[in-house]
């Protein structure tokens, strides 16, 4: 049914049909997460959360009780690098949601605070992550796949060194992909149909053959997510 999969994007900003994709629609505050709620269909799972760019501005008991709402939480976690709120109260965020969240998925976004973020899923017991975009440490790797935990790739893969080194060591039964569809990067606006280029390169760039790639990334997908497989 489905050939691509986006583990993270921000649907609420797009709002368009991309027929054969299977998106996780993640939020970054209240306003989009009533607007990715509203998006919940066949092909658009909805996540809620507060982004740790928003913790300095946005009140989370408004955002805590949208969570049993959704498919799965996020967009989530710690940035340590262009966050505007203090390490303590980003912390309290990711914490408070992720046990409203409990048994959902977490979709996590941990910018310069790779090792962090996964010790705080590990502390709460979380059986389903996604590490977004992950630009971590290569070590870190083993201990997130220990855990049983994903990472997404992101088209910037194509470029962006420390993506391709990540992939080179990634276990491929832990690899998702993504657009982050909605956000801006480096001028251009990412997007779901972004994802096929990015496939195309992954399996030149891994030696392995397109089929077996977008193969593998959607039993990941249906894996992470909690999702009864559906044969395409």
């Amino acid at each position: 049914m489905y050939k691509y999969f986006d583990a993270h994007c921000h649907y609420s900003y797009l709002k368009k049909n991309y027929e054969g994709y299977l998106i996780a629609a993640v939020s970054m505050d209240y306003q989009s997460a009533i607007d990715t709620l509203s998006l919940k269909r066949e092909n658009v799972l909805v996540g809620v959360g507060i982004h740790p760019w928003r913790v300095h501005e946005e009140d989370l008991t408004r955002v805590l009780p949208l969570i049993s709402k959704a498919d799965f939480v996020g967009e989530v976690g710690l940035d340590y690098r262009f966050s505007k709120a203090p390490k303590e109260l980003q912390i309290k965020y990711f914490e408070e949601q992720i046990k409203a969240g409990e048994g959902k998925l977490i979709n996590v976004h941990a910018l310069d605070a790779w090792e962090d973020a996964l010790n705080i899923l590990v502390k709460y017991d979380v059986k389903r992550a996604i590490f977004h975009w992950y630009t971590g440490p290569s070590s870190l790797l083993k201990d997130i796949e220990g855990a049983g935990y994903f990472i997404s790739i992101n088209p910037s893969v194509t470029f962006q060194k420390k993506h391709q080194d990540v992939l080179r060591n990634a276990d491929l039964r832990f690899i998702l992909t993504e657009s982050d569809g909605g956000y801006e990067y480096r001028g251009k606006l990412l997007e779901p149909s972004d994802i096929p280029n990015a496939i195309s390169f992954m399996s030149s760039f891994l030696g392995i053959e397109e089929q077996k790639l977008i193969k593998s990334v959607s039993d990941n997908f249906y894996k992470a997510y909690g999702l009864n497989v559906v044969n395409s």
